[in-house]
């Protein structure tokens, strides 16, 4: 009946001998090398938010003639504001482009679209694709994340009415395709995934969301906070299935059918949001080292390497790069906008010979279904739990404005806390989530305790706050949680002593 689906491997797309490309390299560099040359070349491959951030921060700081090469068909656009088009919310995908080709021509930047990248020569210093080759002093990598999905299958493609959201251009596709479907099944629990389900709902769409993990968002959230959001949904009329993978047969087109341990659901469309992973395969063929976590190794300036040695000209930044997560110390990957947009700051800096640094990341983050808001930032109990970090949790439920104000919401607060400071918070609730996160953020980069905390002062106000603010209750009960733990450590020490 079919298998599980995924994408083509980066790899099957250049097929050209090494031969070939140094032909094209000697043939065509000579030619565009003279056109500028007493300028500094800048190269960025991607057009995705850190690519073209980067570009446009070089252009502002200097004169450098600089080309942006895009395997896609828009650029500038917010990848985030898909689920929002999709559900009506936002009128059409256009007004999803932050800036126009146009914005790019005037600032003399030359972006080009559609062209996909073959390789990239390190000692020559060009990077060549189906149209040209271009010559760089500075080469900037940010090709962003493939969709990641598992696939055991003959056929190297998607079948038809399965989707993904890579890019614009897939939401457009999704968004026509859906103007006459009436049921979707949705794979993945992260947050693309459950803001799509929500989406779906606004617009008389039954939505089914399967994901393989025990709860959604697995990855972000613990257990108990995941429990709110899933309950959220289903008042919503979307059917939640977790813990079980899905099958998908080989020619859905035809059967519009999904099956998941013994039971089938029919669906006229398949959204596939199980998860991206860095698109590395440009750099990886270079010759440039790729980390543990399967990013593009990167130092504090964003610079990359080559066999353990600095290549100082060549920087990498956004999804395709690692970063350092600042609880744990551990290399991890970050795909959030807002990580992008600040590396692609950082880039542009020492580019232009501005020193920039880029450090440790808390990751904060926020996501909307319907009128839920929900997110977090730093360590969750079970990244926890996997590195062998103790920590002490607290919980409160409280509303965001007084008791008897009109339109009060239910807020839930989780905190965690490492050694007596607050390493994690997760939050959920019908608004004032995203300030609250940040303030969350930098209280954990400032290395803020529990005491801290328990003496913080906050302000008052009916329409936008309780007197007593929930956060207050979560920093006592994680107090009473750490007293109660201290408390059975000591008297396993005593019954220790007492029967060893």
């Amino acid at each position: 009946m079919g298998s599980d689906f995924g994408v083509k491997d980066a790899a099957s797309e250049s097929s050209r001998t090494a031969g070939e490309i140094q032909e094209e390299v000697s043939g065509r560099v000579p030619a565009q090398a003279c056109t500028e040359k007493n300028l500094t070349k800048v190269v960025v491959i991607g057009g995705g938010a850190c690519g073209m951030a980067a570009a446009t921060k070089i252009r502002r700081q200097s004169d450098f003639s600089i080309t942006v090469l895009s395997w896609d068909s828009h650029t500038a656009y917010s990848h985030c504001g898909i689920p929002f088009v999709l559900g009506r919310e936002i009128e059409s995908f256009e007004k999803l482009i932050v800036k126009p080709p146009g914005f790019f021509r005037e600032k003399n930047i030359d972006v080009k679209l559609n062209e996909k990248v073959m390789s990239i020569n390190l000692t020559g210093q060009v990077v060549l694709t189906g149209e040209g080759a271009y010559p760089f002093d500075k080469l900037v990598i940010a090709t962003g994340s493939l969709p990641f999905i598992s696939r055991k299958s003959q056929a190297n493609i998607l079948p038809y009415g399965i989707f993904t959201l890579r890019n614009l251009a897939d939401g457009m596709l999704f968004g026509k395709a859906l103007e006459t479907a009436r049921t979707v099944c949705i794979v993945g629990g992260g947050t693309i995934g459950i803001e799509c389900a929500s989406a779906l709902t606004k617009r008389g769409i039954k939505a089914i969301l399967i994901t393989r993990s025990k709860d959604l968002l697995s990855r972000q959230y613990d257990s108990d906070m995941s429990a709110i959001v899933r309950a959220h949904l289903e008042a919503l009329g979307v059917e939640v299935i977790t813990g079980e993978p899905v099958f998908l047969p080989e020619n859905f087109w035809k059967q519009r059918t999904v099956f998941v341990k013994g039971r089938h659901f029919p669906a006229d469309l398949v959204l596939l949001a199980t998860g991206v992973k860095p698109e590395t395969y440009l750099a990886r063929e270079a010759g440039i080292d790729i980390g543990k976590s399967g990013g593009i190794v990167v130092n504090e300036m964003l610079q990359v390497k080559a066999g353990g040695k600095l290549l100082p000209h060549v920087y990498a930044g956004g999804e395709c790069a690692e970063v350092t997560d600042l609880v744990t110390g551990e290399i991890r990957l970050s795909q959030l906008g807002t990580t992008a947009r600040r590396m692609a700051d950082v880039i542009g800096n020492n580019i232009t010979g501005k020193y920039s640094t880029f450090g440790p990341l808390a990751d904060p983050w926020v996501a909307v279904a319907g009128d839920l808001q929900f997110g977090g930032v730093g360590l969750t109990s079970g990244q926890a739990k996997k590195q062998g970090i103790k920590v002490v949790t607290g919980f409160s439920r409280g509303r965001t404005r007084a008791s008897y104000y009109p339109g009060r919401k239910d807020l839930y607060i989780k905190l965690l806390f490492k050694d007596g400071y607050l390493a994690g918070a997760q939050l959920a609730g019908g608004e004032g989530i995203k300030e609250r996160i940040d303030a969350l953020s930098l209280a954990i980069r400032k290395k803020t305790t529990i005491k801290d905390l328990l003496s913080l002062e906050t302000c008052y106000a009916p329409p936008v706050s309780m007197l007593v603010d929930p956060l207050v209750p979560a920093v006592k009960a994680a107090v009473r949680n750490m007293r109660e733990d201290t408390n059975e450590q000591g008297s396993d020490k005593r019954s220790d002593e007492r029967y060893g």
